[in-house]
């Protein structure tokens, strides 16, 4: 069973999560011959305050995610 697990600022829509989902899930069935009601995709949303590279918070409140 195949599982997909994505980090992302929050901020997402659920339907943008949602064809995420359905993109990854595609993917790996077309790579591994998965059947897709195997796949499992987890997406976990963090607040950009608490997202840092090189020291720095990649976002802030109220900010879009990129």
């Amino acid at each position: 069973m195949p599982v997909i697990q994505v980090y992302l600022l929050e901020g997402r829509s659920e339907e943008v999560k949602s064809t995420l989902a359905r993109e990854l899930t595609a993917a790996v069935e077309r790579s591994l011959g998965s059947d897709p009601e195997r796949v499992q995709v987890l997406i976990n949303s963090v607040a950009g305050g608490d997202w840092f590279r090189a020291g720095t918070a990649l976002g802030l409140p109220g900010e879009q995610p990129s």
